[in-house]
């Protein structure tokens, strides 16, 4: 394979992956706006605004309705969805066309089959009348949706390069492994008691236990490992675990009802702990992956 198709292709002449700063970039910037679209779901349930339109896909049987009161939240939250749907689907037939490994390109098809998913499930939600089960399989499916968006950013960067991905993982990564799978089950009860208004006790339980595992991973990785590119990230998974619990014992008061739309900062409050929870659980899953790339290199 010569130099130039290399670069064009983002192959190596072995046919081993070569760093493809392009996709990467790409993939971060659909997690950030992933993010952001969590936010913006955040926003139609802590105002309620989940019924504020009765249809679906179209709101009101129109593309852009007046966007007063909880239409504003409601389908201004179906736009950003779009806007993401469109830009993994961007995302999937490049990755194609440009990676010859199998296992990035099943990631990029499930991707695409996640987002897909994610708007059925939402416009379920709505047609059903926001069936708890429903609303919290769309909450939790979308922190999944980002943590894949997270691990394809990693597999098209410099940590792809050279690396086995038939690695057995060291005791470090199952401990990360173990942390993002409690903070994961955390934010599932989360967006259960959210759409449920049902018991706090769960939750907490989850909290107590996400937070130790949590803390534990960061701790053990910042003691024993010295490279930055794993040590910054552990720094700022204890600064949001830290964050995150004050932010927990804000919300205690208002975590099981709605909150009035004219309560701004209660509302930024609640969807602030939501954005938190999902860097947390992102924070971990990229810490992680870095170990298990760092280790099999």
């Amino acid at each position: 394979m010569s130099a130039t198709t290399a670069q064009r292709t983002g192959r190596t002449g072995e046919g081993s992956p070569r760093v493809s700063a392009a996709r990467a970039g790409f993939a971060r910037a659909v997690a950030a706006l992933t993010l952001l679209l969590l936010v913006a779901g955040g926003m139609v349930t802590s105002t309620a605004s989940g019924l504020a339109v009765p249809d679906w896909p179209l709101s009101y049987g129109s593309w852009l309705p007046a966007m007063v009161g909880g239409v504003f939240f409601e389908h201004g939250h179906r736009m950003l969805a779009a806007f993401v749907g469109l830009l993994i689907l961007i995302m999937a037939f490049w990755t194609q066309f440009e990676d010859d490994r199998p296992g990035v390109r099943r990631l990029g098809w499930w991707l695409l089959l996640a987002v897909v998913a994610q708007g059925i499930l939402g416009g379920v939600t709505v047609l059903f009348g926001l069936p708890t089960a429903v609303s919290a399989s769309h909450a939790v499916l979308a922190q999944t949706l980002f943590c894949l968006l997270i691990a394809m950013a990693e597999l098209t960067g410099p940590f792809a390069a050279g690396v086995s991905a038939r690695a057995p993982a060291g005791p470090l990564t199952r401990a990360g492994l173990l942390a993002a799978g409690a903070l994961w089950g955390q934010l599932a009860l989360g967006a259960v008691l959210r759409h449920s208004q049902g018991s706090i006790v769960w939750h907490l339980c989850g909290a107590a236990v996400a937070t130790v595992a949590a803390a534990w991973f960061a701790g053990a990785v910042l003691s024993e490992r010295d490279e930055p590119a794993l040590t910054q990230p552990a720094a700022v998974l204890l600064t949001l675990l830290a964050f995150q619990l004050c932010l927990g014992l804000a919300t205690a008061d208002f975590r099981t009802e709605p909150l009035p739309r004219a309560n701004y900062a209660m509302i930024a409050v609640a969807t602030i702990h939501l954005a938190v929870g999902a860097l947390l659980l992102g924070t971990t899953v990229l810490l992680a992956f870095r170990l298990h790339r760092l280790r099999a290199r």
